[in-house]
């Protein structure tokens, strides 16, 4: 009977485990297929909310804002979550070797790099949702060092954050938002 006893304890635990595996296995593949805007390192799809028409001249509403959900790549739309800050007069937002997901993206993507950062690089068409706003935009590379650090000193003084080494903080890629 002990060894009967054991038997049916064991089916349970393997048929506990089974469940839980399948369940997980679930829930990450509704989460990947769902594409809903991204979670850094797990992007999402297509956009969807009401279309702005025309070009925004005047972005200081963003001041109230400290993350949009952006698309990149219009052929097969990549949505992710990232950060926005309003510099005199222009909206930017930034692409940065955020640790430790800098580790995680090297492991799924080879790069360290955020992989919307690479698509914008290549295609600066973007669309931009803040609320339930959708803006057409079109994206610039900031190279220029002295204002990128500009840009992010400001953006930790009004709201705080880690501050990067020099080194991690030249890794930072702003785009202005056009």
């Amino acid at each position: 009977d002990r060894g009967f006893t054991m038997l049916k304890v064991f089916k349970w635990v393997v048929g506990v485990l089974a469940a839980t595996v399948v369940t997980l296995v679930v829930v990450i593949l509704v989460v990947l297929l769902s594409r809903q805007p991204g979670l850094d390192v797990i992007p999402g799809g297509h956009l969807s909310g009401e279309e702005v028409p025309g070009r925004v001249t005047d972005w200081s509403f963003m001041q109230q804002h400290r993350l949009v959900t952006l698309e990149v790549r219009p052929l097969d739309p990549y949505s992710v979550n990232t950060s926005c800050f309003y510099h005199e007069g222009v909206l930017y937002v930034r692409s940065s070797p955020r640790f430790p997901l800098k580790q995680v993206r090297q492991l799924i993507w080879d790069s360290g790099e955020s992989r919307w950062a690479q698509f914008l690089l290549l295609d600066p068409t973007m669309r931009l949702k803040v609320g339930e706003k959708i803006y057409n935009v079109q994206a610039t590379q900031v190279e220029d060092s002295k204002l990128v650090r500009e840009i992010y000193d400001n953006q930790i003084r009004d709201r705080g954050g880690t501050i990067l080494t020099p080194e991690e903080a030249s890794q930072i890629l702003f785009f202005r938002i056009d």
